[in-house]
């Protein structure tokens, strides 16, 4: 995974408080963790299925296109480059200084 320029991933430093939920902070970084691909996957969802009806309802395409898709070497490395950001977010939390009070 890159970093896309930010410093290494032990080094990166929140500049206001995390909040405290639990007593150890790593509980507090999964839940942040979780919360945040949830937040991710459900607008995703939604996107998808506004996309896929109106494409399917104006006749464009259909499901068995979306399923046999192929895509060239530059797409597929673009959808990589994007799930290697998306990761470096997601793991963030991992490496958050969380207060200790």
């Amino acid at each position: 995974m890159s970093n896309n320029g930010n410093k290494d991933p032990d080094l990166r430093e929140n500049q206001v408080p995390n909040p405290h939920f639990f007593d150890d902070p790593n509980t507090d970084r999964l839940i942040t963790m979780v919360m945040e691909l949830a937040s991710e996957v459900s607008v995703m969802r939604d996107r998808m299925d506004t996309q896929e009806r109106l494409l399917s309802r104006k006749g464009i395409i259909e499901q068995a296109d979306m399923e046999n898709l192929s895509l060239t070497n530059e797409e597929l490395k673009a959808r990589e480059d994007w799930r290697s950001r998306f990761l470096d977010r997601i793991l963030k939390a991992l490496y958050t200084k969380y207060d200790s009070n």
